[in-house]
């Protein structure tokens, strides 16, 4: 037993703040917090962000990281509904109007596909620090962006992308929930059931090692930037369907967020570790946390970044102290 929570202390440390955290704001707000419309607009919501954080788990377990990501994902949403806006019109079928929403949301896959692998490329190939390659890559991105749209929102999309976007699959899970469901069963399968997911571990536990082990490490990073991309511009495109435009800064409030996410999770940039299932858990608290602080009227969007920041320092000191050589490790050592 004492193994097993050894093992899962992350999972014990999430459960026991989710716990915390619906305990707070049950108090604080009482029935209005558990309203239906309530948690049904939660389930709309942690969709946009779960899907980009869940593809930025692939780089942080692999060691990597990506600063790019929401700048990519903005930019192949513009692309996409400007490709939607100019090939359909009132006189089209449901169906005809369908098929060119399903090609805009494939040219942001090939859009996410092509950054991926030129961020791999620049990483694995030209020997640029991650960080660095994915800042340059992320200005590149946003400044297409801006000089497409001159920094005005793309607007003008069918109403059966945002109908589509706010539907219900079986009757009553939302759209956006039941599309993130895939991409995490998805995610899970990767990570769990291939050959890709054991060399991920591996490469970010020790990546000399692994190139050792046979592994072709070049591919593997130029495959999990590819990942990366993809799911944050499908997180992007369902941001699309409740916002119902597209716009060089949509995402720009979701980078600390999912950053946040996984730090909260025990998945660091540091590689070789994550389980997709405490990224789920805090996915959730994050959630929470942001839909009850909206709910104080006092707490308005300008104190957002300080909310976010400081959570993720706080969170940063804790993580660093249960894994390895950080302060509160060094704390108990003087002690004893």
């Amino acid at each position: 037993m004492r193994n097993y929570f050894a093992k899962n202390r992350y999972t014990e440390m999430l459960l026991i703040l989710l716990a915390v955290v619906l305990i707070f704001f049950s108090a604080a707000q009482g029935a209005k917090f558990w309203r239906a419309d309530m948690l049904r607009g939660m389930c709309m919501q942690f969709p946009e962000f779960g899907m980009i954080t869940l593809g930025l788990m692939f780089c942080f377990i692999s060691g990597n990281i990506d600063m790019s990501f929401i700048a990519l994902g903005d930019f192949a949403a513009i692309i996409a509904v400007r490709y939607i806006v100019g090939h359909t019109d009132d006189t089209m079928s449901n169906g005809a109007v369908g098929a060119v929403i399903l090609t805009g949301i494939l040219i942001s896959v090939c859009i996410g596909i092509f950054g991926g692998f030129i961020n791999g490329v620049l990483i694995a190939f030209l020997g640029i620090p991650p960080v660095m390659a994915t800042i340059a890559m992320s200005l590149v991105w946003k400044g297409f962006s801006t000089a497409l749209t001159r920094g005005d929102a793309v607007t003008g999309l069918p109403m059966l992308y945002s109908d589509i976007g706010h539907s219900d699959v079986l009757g009553f899970i939302p759209f956006p929930l039941f599309i993130f469901i895939i991409g995490f069963l998805i995610a899970l399968f990767l990570i769990k059931r291939t050959t890709y997911g054991e060399k991920l571990y591996m490469i970010g536990t020790n990546p000399k090692a692994a190139a050792f082990s046979a592994i072709n490490t070049k591919l593997l990073i130029i495959v999990t930037f590819i990942i990366c991309a993809v799911y944050s511009n499908l997180g992007c495109m369902i941001m699309v369907s409740t916002m119902s435009s597209a716009k060089a800064d949509y995402g720009s409030s979701y980078l600390m967020r999912c950053i946040l996410i996984l730090v909260l999770a025990g998945v660091l940039p540091d590689g070789g570790y994550g389980k997709i299932t405490d990224v789920i858990l805090a996915i959730i608290i994050v959630q929470i946390i942001s839909s009850g602080v909206n709910m104080f009227p006092q707490l308005n969007t300008y104190y957002a970044s300080l909310i976010w920041g400081g959570l993720l320092l706080i969170v940063l000191i804790i993580s660093t102290g249960m894994t390895g050589e950080g302060l509160l490790k060094r704390l108990k050592r003087a002690k004893s």
